[in-house]
């Protein structure tokens, strides 16, 4: 009767050990959830989406485990796979994060030479203004030019506060706008002064 007995709780022991062992793996959902935030942070959607994507469909698959088997009996939850996937995710948020600092500070660094280029053709261009001849034919053309150098000039302003901003794909694009305003300009500059020209030879 008693090793019968025995027979019955052993079992049943088991079970509740088993299940006591197989806790939510709330510290491991934890960490990988701060993990991607730090990927995240890191605009790691932007700068690594492959891996961003593939971070975020690991968590999703870590969640989804994690809520089946807390919808299940206590004695039978088994949070094995649901803890390995959050540790996974945890893992990937890091990598993600350092792959999406790198390609930022890589366009960072292009962004950067890239103003320094436009500021070069924006002085180049405001030199070749202020040595542009002035005569009847050209003093209200130069006039409208001055303006429009002062407006490129607001323009670098802005675009090296959107690079501060790390906004670079803002500063890249207004970068590219003062490039083409610069070099319509010059072409103006050029065909004033070819006109000045003409007009002396008569």
């Amino acid at each position: 009767m008693k090793r019968a007995f025995r027979l019955m709780v052993l079992p049943l022991a088991l079970a509740l050990i088993v299940a006591g062992c197989s806790k939510p793996p709330e510290m491991e959902m934890a960490s990988a959830e701060q993990a991607v935030q730090a990927a995240s942070g890191a605009q790691a959607a932007k700068y690594a989406p492959e891996d961003w994507q593939t971070l975020q469909d690991t968590l999703q698959a870590a969640k989804a485990e994690k809520a089946a088997q807390d919808g299940r009996f206590s004695l039978f939850r088994s949070y094995g796979k649901s803890k390995a996937l959050f540790e996974k995710a945890a893992g990937l948020a890091a990598t993600t994060k350092t792959k999406a600092e790198a390609e930022m500070a890589r366009v960072r660094e292009e962004t950067r030479q890239m103003l320094a280029a436009v500021r070069v053709e924006v002085d180049t261009t405001a030199a070749m203004l202020a040595k542009a001849p002035v005569g009847k034919d050209t003093k209200a053309e130069l006039e409208l030019m001055k303006q429009d150098m002062t407006a490129i000039q607001s323009m670098v302003n802005e675009a090296q506060a959107s690079f501060d901003r790390n906004d670079f794909d803002s500063a890249k694009n207004k970068a590219q706008t003062i490039r083409d305003k610069c070099a319509t300009m010059k072409s103006q500059l050029e065909a004033a002064m070819a006109k000045k020209k003409g007009g002396k030879k008569k």
